[in-house]
């Protein structure tokens, strides 16, 4: 890898929309951690139910695969600003909404439930459009290090958010973390107001269906290798790996017979590992080297996963949930740059979505499959079994990388 420099994070911070957009998205991203950690603490306490922990997360995750692609085919047809502030005034309604029911004693399993599939479709949508923006939001010699500070102040706030709603949560209740999170929404909603986009990131290529525009995403994917080999070794850790992190609140609920500030520790030293894994990238700059280190990451995140589904210690187990979150944010976020600098801005809505479908949508699957395993079985044999599969599918997704280097390192100029 390229040595670390501080000049590329000033250089993409010079980009003045995207410096607004990180400023606004921060709290945002803040208040967002803060209710994750609210809702799955009020899960486990409104049903003591690995399976529900497992459906409540299912429910906001699912949506990234029927919601999401759909959204990317339009976020290459209109506007993706207004879009975006659209989605966002959704979600801040949706979190008043929760915190009304929570305060007035009317938040049972269902509601909770169906309050979260509401908000897990605003965030399908949202995601494939903020990702298409950001490209529009620096130049492209920037776009390496502003993807990955992107996902640093995301990690940041996964790390202080949960930290904050465990204290406001032991103190008096999960519903001001809500609240925050509903407030929050005004400071993105204002960044994107601010945000001044060139009119040419406007125009779209005309429609030529729904349903012929989405597949010709899937088509391009599929005809490139590199594009799908990088698509295929996320997939299978999203599918099998991420789970964990939605699963936390049973771990602590089983392994560690622990509260809401034990939740948030294990879930803030998810946050310190990716916050690592982001400074490293965004110093970077460059995009050489990010397929090796998606490779080697892939193996230590399994690796990581692996000791904390038999570990008993709870310092022990934040100490790997750091690792996990480091190794899994640099195989996340340099996967998602690769995407980035290499697709045609006419089909990045598409394809980006279909990036969101296959690395944030498979956790929903897999965690109510390992949720509903750990019901039978405990929390460790079925992750011992995720463990396994994603290895073999790692070390046969391995033999591909020097295509991937050709297509994405050697080549590193998106098309344009």
């Amino acid at each position: 890898m390229a040595t670390p420099s501080l000049a590329a994070i000033k250089s993409a911070f010079s980009n003045r929309n995207y410096a607004v957009y990180t400023a606004g998205n921060w709290l945002s991203l803040l208040g967002f951690w803060m209710q994750r950690l609210a809702v799955s603490w009020l899960t486990w306490e409104l049903s003591h139910s690995e399976f529900w922990v497992g459906a409540v997360a299912f429910a906001e995750i699912v949506p990234l695969i029927v919601v999401g692609p759909l959204f990317g085919v339009w976020a290459d047809r209109l506007d993706r600003r207004k879009i975006a502030m659209a989605l966002q005034a959704a979600m801040l309604l949706q979190a008043l909404t929760l915190f009304v029911a929570l305060r007035l004693g009317w938040l049972g399993i269902g509601w909770l439930f169906t309050l979260t599939l509401i908000e897990g479709s605003l965030q399908a949508a949202y995601q494939p459009v903020r990702l298409a923006l950001i490209p529009t939001l620096v130049r492209r010699s920037d776009l390496v290090a502003a993807a990955a500070f992107t996902a640093v102040t995301f990690n940041v706030a996964r790390f202080l958010g949960p930290a904050i709603a465990g204290v406001v949560i032991a103190w008096s209740s999960p519903a001001w973390a809500i609240l925050f999170n509903a407030v929050s929404y005004l400071c993105i909603i204002g960044a994107w107001w601010l945000i001044d986009l060139p009119e040419e990131t406007g125009q779209r290529a005309p429609s030529r269906g729904l349903g012929r525009d989405l597949w010709s995403g899937v088509i391009y994917v599929w005809r490139e290798p590199a594009l799908a080999l990088l698509f295929g070794v996320l997939m299978l850790l999203a599918l099998f790996a991420r789970p964990v992190t939605y699963l936390l609140s049973a771990f602590v609920g089983t392994l560690y017979d622990g509260g809401p500030q034990a939740l948030a520790m294990l879930t803030a030293a998810v946050g310190v590992g990716a916050v690592l894994a982001g400074l490293q990238l965004s110093l970077q700059g460059e995009t050489r080297g990010l397929v090796r280190a998606i490779l080697c990451n892939s193996l230590l995140t399994l690796v990581s996963l692996l000791a904390f589904a038999y570990c008993t210690d709870l310092w022990l187990g934040a100490l790997l949930m750091l690792l996990f979150g480091y190794s899994v944010t640099v195989a996340a976020v340099a996967g998602q740059t690769l995407v980035q600098h290499s697709v045609e801005d006419q089909s990045r809505g598409r394809v980006l979505s279909l990036w969101v479908a296959a690395t944030r949508g498979p956790p929903a699957l897999g965690v109510l499959l390992l949720g509903s395993l750990a019901t039978w079985w405990g929390l460790s044999l079925p992750f011992l079994l995720a463990t396994g599969l994603c290895l073999i599918g790692l070390l046969l997704l391995w033999r591909g990388q020097a295509v991937m280097r050709e297509h994405f390192e050697e080549q590193p100029t998106a098309r344009s």
